[in-house]
């Protein structure tokens, strides 16, 4: 479900943008965009922590759902266990901003509408 926030957020984004021929991760192309997808945009180090942060997050997740709790495992399962709590952070400040990212963009992408439909 998450991932589908993500592309569906980010698919929004790229079409709002577009349509003014701007890139979807550019100042110009977020101006008109919420303050926390702004900022998110501004700082590559988090937004890079974010987006690997969440990959991480899920990979970690699916090893764990692998792994058995034989005693063979339990160095697996306690690094995943470690660095899921590195990485969860990441990936629920990525969700929040994926929330804001898809609102901000269907509302810039509605009053765009409503701007041509009124001309």
């Amino acid at each position: 479900m998450l991932i589908i926030l993500d592309i569906s957020s980010h698919w929004c984004q790229m079409y709002f943008t577009s349509s003014f021929k701007q890139h979807h991760k550019s100042a110009e192309g977020n101006r008109n965009s919420f303050a926390l997808v702004r900022w998110y945009y501004s700082y590559y180090y988090f937004f890079g922590y974010c987006c690997v942060g969440t990959e991480f997050t899920y990979v970690a997740i699916y090893i764990l759902t692998k792994v058995t709790s034989l005693d063979q495992y339990e160095t697996v399962r306690l690094g995943c266990e470690y660095f899921l709590m590195i990485s969860i952070p990441a990936c629920i400040t990525k969700q929040i901003v994926n929330v804001s990212q898809l609102c901000s963009a269907c509302h810039a992408v509605a009053a765009h509408d409503a701007e041509q439909k009124n001309k």
